[in-house]
């Protein structure tokens, strides 16, 4: 794949993007409601307009290549991307902009999350709400993953700061964490100015790993192994908010934010941290063990930092033939692709 961007589909920032890990095929939604769908090879197959709203979230059926999610507004669409103009059905129960849609592990569920705080659990058998989680966000909920290996559970993060597991079949809140009470923050760095707001968070591919952005910058790494999760260790990746978090394989985490920078992670280095060491920036004496420990596997597991020419909306790897590409949504009409495996 030499292509380097999919331009002339949309005419403002791109807000999401996804992969068909099947065919190759792209679908990205932006501002002033445009959906475009594109061949592997970067072609524009197909456009959707909806004014006077945002494509705020997009996703593939992996069970149906030939089946998008798609939130616009309040409303979620399930379209055919053989017939885009005429949805094949419209989940219309959530009462306040969708930020972010996700599907279950087996395509039972699709969860919706949004400005009110509530997320909307979706059958897709039936196609009517199964659950609503409500009263635990006190803010606007932005994110949602299902949990791999547990076909009940679901996380929602929002812009209360808070990280919220629940049971949906209930539904029940299993347990909440607030961020910023949740891990130590550095003295005099830049990660102060900013709440820990929850923008965004994945599920490595067993579920074991849970990582967030968070708007302070940092990236919270949770082990998700057991019952109960736990936090592992903290990446101050990012000197502005981090946006996006997305795992490459099961220990390799990619990260995006306003900063303007990607940055690739190995996780399995945070095992090389040894109290007490001075690592390449200095760092070895610190007045909280906390900020010292987190610091150092920063350092450690950072495999590299890729600049970017704005602020990252949206990610998503996708591997093709051995080579790992990256999809980016910016604050521009184009989507970027990169290259990872160079």
């Amino acid at each position: 794949m030499s292509l380097t961007k999919l331009s002339g589909g949309h005419t403002s920032s791109v807000l999401c993007v996804a992969v068909q890990h099947q065919t190759g095929q792209v679908v990205s939604g932006s501002e002033e409601g445009d959906l475009c769908l594109w061949s592997n090879e970067g072609r524009l197959e197909g456009k959707l307009s909806r004014p006077n709203t945002d494509c705020t979230s997009v996703v593939f059926s992996r069970e149906n290549p030939h089946i998008i999610y798609a939130a616009f507004g309040q409303e979620v669409l399930m379209l055919d991307a053989q017939r885009l103009q005429e949805p094949v059905f419209v989940f219309q129960s959530n009462q306040d902009e969708v930020n972010q849609i996700v599907l279950d592990a087996k395509e039972q569920f699709l969860a919706a999350c949004d400005d009110s705080g509530e997320t909307k659990v979706f059958g897709l058998q039936d196609k009517k709400v199964f659950k609503t989680l409500r009263h635990k966000h006190t803010n606007i909920c932005s994110t949602a993953v299902f949990r791999p290996g547990r076909p009940w559970e679901i996380f929602t993060g929002g812009l209360d700061c808070r990280l919220v597991h629940w049971d949906f079949s209930k539904p029940k809140c299993l347990n909440q964490f607030n961020m910023q009470e949740f891990y130590a923050t550095p003295g005099d760095t830049p990660h102060m100015i900013n709440p820990p707001f929850v923008h965004h968070m994945v599920t490595s591919p067993s579920g074991n790993t849970l990582a967030c952005a968070l708007e302070n910058g940092q990236v919270p790494v949770i082990d998700a192994s057991q019952k109960n999760i736990q936090p592992k260790h903290t990446l101050f990746g990012h000197l502005q908010g981090a946006s996006q978090v997305h795992f490459l394989t099961e220990e390799m985490l990619l990260t995006a934010g306003n900063d303007c920078c990607i940055n690739q992670w190995d996780l399995t280095k945070a095992a090389l941290y040894q109290p007490g060491a001075v690592y390449l920036n200095g760092i070895g004496a610190s007045a909280d063990p906390d900020e010292e420990r987190n610091l150092a596997i920063t350092e450690l597991c950072r495999v590299r930092t890729l600049s970017h020419q704005c602020k990252v909306n949206w990610m998503v790897p996708y591997v093709a033939q051995d080579n790992k590409f990256l999809y980016v949504a910016d604050q521009t009409p184009d989507i970027t692709i990169l290259n990872l495996s160079t």
